[in-house]
């Protein structure tokens, strides 16, 4: 049996605002489980803090940032990967889905949408909790620095970037709609 068949099943598609509130809660069930593991209660807090459903229908509709969403029949919004220009802007995987492929996944796909704008690099600004997932998929820390949250505290972060001609040649095409499983 392969491994493709024990994983479970879902799909990638475009978000749009009606997703808006799963996205939110996949946001901050990630970093309250996954950020816990770098980050004290505290700064936790802090970067969950105002965040909403109506922060991601403004990114979407008034800051441009393109949404790809994974989403699984029967849990609905399983992860969600947003980005601009040549940004990753967000990357979250609800904790019950890590390890298994749906951030790589959306990091592939994220990337493929920037290659085909035409940047020579993707960028990220990774938390410490993302920093080896990051790592492992060929991108270099530029720098350490912190970045205020919402709630106003100055949380360690690094700046990352891959050049898009160190991307394998799969990874540039993005698959619509795609299954994975």
């Amino acid at each position: 049996m392969s491994l493709g068949k024990l994983l479970p099943r879902y799909r990638i598609r475009r978000g749009r605002p009606a997703d808006a509130a799963g996205l939110s809660a996949v946001h901050e069930r990630a970093v309250r489980v996954l950020g816990r593991r770098v980050y004290s209660d505290t700064q936790i807090e802090s970067w969950v803090h105002g965040n909403g459903p109506a922060r991601y229908v403004e990114a979407m509709r008034d800051e441009g940032e393109i949404f790809e969403v994974a989403v699984a029949r029967l849990r609905g919004i399983v992860g969600f990967c947003s980005l601009k220009g040549e940004e990753v802007r967000s990357l979250y995987v609800d904790p019950d889905w890590t390890r298994l492929r749906v951030g790589s996944a959306l990091l592939a796909r994220a990337e493929a949408l920037i290659a085909e704008q035409g940047h020579g690099k993707v960028v990220v600004g990774a938390s410490l909790a993302g920093l080896p997932f990051y790592e492992q998929h060929g991108y270099r820390v530029l720098k350490h620095r912190h970045w205020r949250s919402h709630g106003g505290l100055m949380i360690p972060a690094a700046d990352m970037e891959k050049p898009i001609d160190e991307m394998l040649p799969g990874e540039r095409l993005p698959r619509r709609a795609g299954r994975r499983g």
